[in-house]
């Protein structure tokens, strides 16, 4: 069955690479034929590759209700929610909530993008506060949630967390259990088989460390052992998988003792991270070195993500407040403010960057 009756199947896979990633889950419910044409990943590749993708900025974010207690005071309580950013058209929107949560999303999970599916993981149950193993997944095709396979081994919170680039893994590292004791075990998920695979352990317990996946390694960043208890370090480790082992820890890679949450991937532009009220840039040498003062609207740094030379930053100027986005261009330097609606200013936990 052609894609399109009448048109060569190259000519109507043009026309379908084109159709903007809100419409997916449109296209898809037409008919089979087209249902596979968008589950197939080359249909992804075949988009990338002709310059039809589009970075999307997908974000765990607070949502302040009146607190519905029945006391005579009421306070606010936070729900948060998966919105979303398209930086290019400066739309924001908001997904399905994920089943079973109806207070919202797990507070402090992790999200990272693997191919057309979100993957959130983790975090502390909304209600009881108690640490959740739990794995969803929302697949913008069929613009449904499921779930995955929980987390294995010790509960943990506040962890490191990363996808690669293909592969469809996502690999977690580090945190802390019940009794706030670090952690240095490492786990890789594969969402595509619902299945967890052990790594071998850090060299050291890396509670609230930050985990990046740069240049082929999955970089598990900063942190504080237990008896350090929310006293940073400076160091790092990455995990070789062609050893299958961890590389030996870098002593000084962030070159001072500093929260490590705000470090992300720039590609072939090295990593960066914001700091002391700049923007600063690990490329060539091992020295962090600033490549721009922060907008003076942000003081308190919520979230940072990057694509293709661009840097989102989302953040506030005094903690609490409304939140403001920027985008910095890495090359010229220059920074445009983006406009949000006062319904996604709320504070920003995690989050991440899919192509689509």
């Amino acid at each position: 069955m052609d894609l399109i009756p009448g048109l060569p199947d190259d000519v109507a896979r043009q026309c379908l690479i084109r159709v903007s990633y809100e419409k997916f889950s449109t296209i898809s419910a037409v008919c089979k034929v087209w249902k596979n044409e968008v589950d197939d990943p080359d249909f992804f590749l075949h988009r990338k590759t002709a310059g039809h993708s589009r970075p999307v900025f997908a974000m765990a974010q607070a949502r302040v209700v009146p607190n519905r207690s029945s006391s005579a005071i009421k306070s606010p309580k936070f729900f948060y929610r998966v919105t979303l950013l398209d930086p290019e058209t400066g739309n924001w929107s908001e997904l399905p909530p994920v089943p079973g949560f109806s207070e919202g999303l797990p507070m402090f999970c992790q999200l990272v993008g693997v191919g057309a599916e979100l993957v959130v993981v983790g975090g502390w149950d909304p209600e009881t506060w108690e640490i959740s193993t739990s794995v969803f997944i929302y697949n913008f095709v069929s613009a449904e949630w499921r779930r995955g396979a929980d987390m294995p081994g010790v509960r943990r919170s506040f962890f490191g967390c990363a996808a690669a680039k293909s592969g469809g893994m996502v690999y977690v590292a580090g945190g802390h259990d019940g009794e706030k004791n670090a952690l240095k075990s490492a786990w890789a998920y594969d969402v595509a088989k619902d299945e967890w695979t052990p790594l071998p352990d850090m060299a050291r317990e890396r509670d609230e460390c930050k985990g990046v996946f740069h240049r082929g390694k999955f970089h598990v960043i900063g942190g504080y052992c237990t008896e350090m208890q929310g006293r940073f370090g400076r160091s790092a480790e990455a995990f070789d998988f062609a050893s299958w082992q961890w590389d030996a820890v870098e002593e000084d890679f962030l070159g001072v003792a500093t929260c490590p949450r705000t470090c992300v991937e720039g590609g072939e532009m090295g990593m960066y991270m914001c700091r002391a009220g700049e923007v600063a840039a690990l490329q060539e040498s091992s020295t962090w070195r600033a490549v721009s003062k922060m907008p003076a609207e942000i003081g308190h740094t919520a979230f940072v993500s990057s694509w293709e030379g661009m840097l989102l930053v989302i953040g506030c100027r005094r903690f609490g407040e409304s939140q403001v986005a920027y985008i910095l261009d890495l090359r010229s330097r220059r920074w445009r403010k983006v406009a949000v609606p006062q319904e996604f200013t709320g504070s920003v936990q995690s989050g991440c960057c899919l192509e689509m």
